[in-house]
């Protein structure tokens, strides 16, 4: 691993090691106080999905070791993507105690900035590694994109419960197929 991306991965993990800090604790709190809080399962649904993410993030930065010229806009970029999901962190989990109203609340903005993650990824590629990937990976996240946008669109509780079952199934998929290797690896 090269020094220079030894050096920038440091804040890359401290942002993402902030956002699952955020997730376990508010978990945490919701167990703690349970007689006061009111869970929603979509929201632990889409809080187990998140750390899911942020570890799949965290993993396949590594790659980025090999990279030998890192640029402020590249590093910018690639801090982008940690930065969303610790955003998103704080979306889903409430402070009041109350998951199904704190879902609602911020259900647009959670979704729209689950779309804004595969587009950094691809603005990383450009700046890091000077193309757009243009693969099965792409072609998911772009599946990732509609799907995020349709839980956008379509606001009932009843779609949001379809929605989380959706993002569990996509998800748990994704990182089987592209990386452990599973039957359904491209």
């Amino acid at each position: 691993m090269s020094n220079v991306f030894s050096y920038l991965n440091v804040l890359i993990s401290i942002v993402l090691g902030l956002g699952i800090a955020h997730l376990l604790g508010g978990l945490a709190r919701g167990v703690s106080r349970r007689a006061s809080t009111a869970f929603y399962w979509p929201t632990v649904v889409w809080v187990f999905l998140l750390l899911v993410l942020i570890v799949q993030v965290w993993w396949v930065d590594f790659s980025l070791s090999q990279e030998a010229r890192w640029t402020l806009a590249g590093f910018a970029s690639t801090l982008l993507i940690p930065a969303t999901l610790y955003f998103m962190a704080f979306l889903l989990l409430p402070a009041s105690g109350n998951m199904r109203e704190t879902y609602f609340e911020n259900r647009v903005w959670f979704f729209a900035l689950l779309i804004a993650v595969p587009l950094f990824g691809s603005l990383q590629q450009f700046l890091v590694e000077g193309h757009i990937h243009k693969d099965l990976d792409t072609m998911v996240k772009g599946l990732g994109i509609v799907i995020s946008a349709a839980a956008i669109y379509f606001g009932s509780e009843k779609a949001q419960k379809r929605f989380a079952i959706i993002g569990l199934v996509f998800i748990v998929l994704y990182v089987l197929g592209f990386f452990f290797n599973s039957p359904f690896a491209a």
